[in-house]
């Protein structure tokens, strides 16, 4: 809706925007994916360039289908969503490699019940039918440990060994390897997401350290309660790191220089961040390059 906005606002028609909601009752009479896209390429203007938004894409009649036909039909930009209880195909990104530019699922915008019990019984529907299910999870202890020990540590570096020392169940020694395929699941069902982290020094992305943050922290504050250490300030990084997925196209974790949260990238341009203790964003100046890269610029041949 953000991003319909947008669109109006500068200046792009509501004719050649559509938007639909799969779950509307009207819309039960499309019964194949041949009367919904019918029904949208003779709703939309030909010919010119159209934004189409499908709540719940999931839920339409064949919507590999429905959004492949529509992705290759002209100039069309589609946002589709999808809730983690009927997640499109996962092959779906590789299926359109060739049609579409860019497939990624943002995380949610939380609308955490009120009620702690029932905020409870959303986390665990969703972690039965998209994490314990699907993978075929008989450690269930395990899995709710994993996510216990990232929602303590939110914030904090992670690596696998370290979760697997300090989750290891009493006289068990439990692999880095095993941890990996938990979290790979937890990752899967968007429960949690992992970020890489931007050294400042190189000013270049790493491949090792890394941070996890929840897709819905008011959800894993229901579930979990406060970390034992500086819940605010783990909080306050969360929400921050949330905005920046929204309106970012990748988001880093800092290091190597004092205030810098985040570094994020639209486009071609990066920008650093400082969070503030509400869980605000400030974007911070980028400093002079480090001494040895000063350097080699000085002495670069002109």
């Amino acid at each position: 809706m953000k991003l319909r906005d947008k669109l109006l606002d500068e200046g792009v028609p509501a004719t050649r925007m559509m938007f639909i909601d799969t779950e509307d009752p009207s819309l039960r009479r499309f019964v194949t994916h041949e009367q919904m896209i019918d029904h949208i390429l003779s709703t939309l203007p030909g010919g010119e360039q159209s934004y189409i938004f499908i709540r719940e894409a999931a839920h339409m009649p064949g919507p590999e289908v429905v959004i492949g036909t529509l992705a290759a039909a002209g100039r069309r930009t589609i946002v589709a969503t999808s809730s983690s209880r009927r997640l499109l195909n996962q092959g779906l990104a590789g299926y359109f490699s060739t049609r579409l530019s860019h497939f990624e699922v943002l995380p949610q915008v939380s609308h955490t019940p009120c009620d702690p019990d029932a905020a409870k019984a959303r986390w665990n529907e969703i972690f039965l039918q998209d994490v314990l299910a699907p993978n075929r999870i008989l450690e269930v202890a395990l899995a709710g440990r994993i996510l216990g020990w990232l929602s303590d540590n939110l914030g904090d570096p992670v690596s696998l060994r370290l979760v697997a020392a300090a989750i290891s169940p009493a006289h068990r020694l439990l692999s880095p390897h095993t941890v990996e395929s938990y979290l790979a699941a937890l990752e899967d069902a968007h429960l949690v997401e992992k970020t890489l982290r931007w050294d400042t020094a190189e000013e270049s992305p790493q491949k090792t350290g890394y941070k996890y943050f929840f897709t819905d922290p008011q959800l894993r504050r229901a579930r979990y309660g406060a970390a034992p250490l500086d819940e605010g300030r783990r909080m306050a990084l969360n929400l921050a790191w949330l905005h920046l997925r929204h309106v970012s196209d990748e988001v880093f974790t800092a290091s190597g220089t004092k205030g810098v949260d985040f570094i994020s990238r639209t486009g071609s341009e990066y920008a650093r961040w400082h969070v503030r203790d509400d869980g605000s964003a400030e974007q911070v100046a980028a400093a002079d390059p480090p001494a040895p890269m000063r350097d080699k610029q000085a002495n670069a041949p002109r």
